[in-house]
């Protein structure tokens, strides 16, 4: 967790020259604006990671590496339902091509050339 931590503030560091030069100086910020970050800060890296690692000790590497799939799936389900973005068909084909491998991906060995081998017959 700590190395995590590390390699997060080396890459800040090393990306803040980099916005600098492409996007200036940043206007001062509000309190609106330090309570995103807090929020970003806290719950979208700290308990997210902490989480993330947690799971990796608890569940196979297989299982747990499908799982980075959902992000994409989850932040435009809760656009569309929180904030009324729209979703195109391509999207949901996506979405469901995501699911699919998440699920095939937990099946056992076994499982997955029965069925295998079902659909080849």
């Amino acid at each position: 967790m700590a190395f995590t931590g590390w390699q997060l503030t080396a890459g800040g560091l090393l990306l803040a020259p980099v916005a600098f030069l492409v996007e200036g100086l940043p206007p001062a910020p509000d309190v609106a604006a330090l309570a995103g970050y807090a929020w970003l800060a806290i719950v979208g890296t700290a308990i997210a990671y902490v989480l993330w690692f947690q799971g990796l000790g608890r569940l196979p590497v297989t299982a747990v590496s499908f799982l980075a799939l959902l992000s994409p799936v989850v932040a435009a389900v809760l656009g569309w339902v929180v904030l009324g973005q729209t979703l195109t068909p391509l999207q949901c084909v996506g979405f469901a091509l995501a699911l699919l491998a998440i699920a095939a991906a937990q099946l056992s060995p076994a499982t997955a050339r029965s069925l295998v081998h079902q659909v080849r017959n």
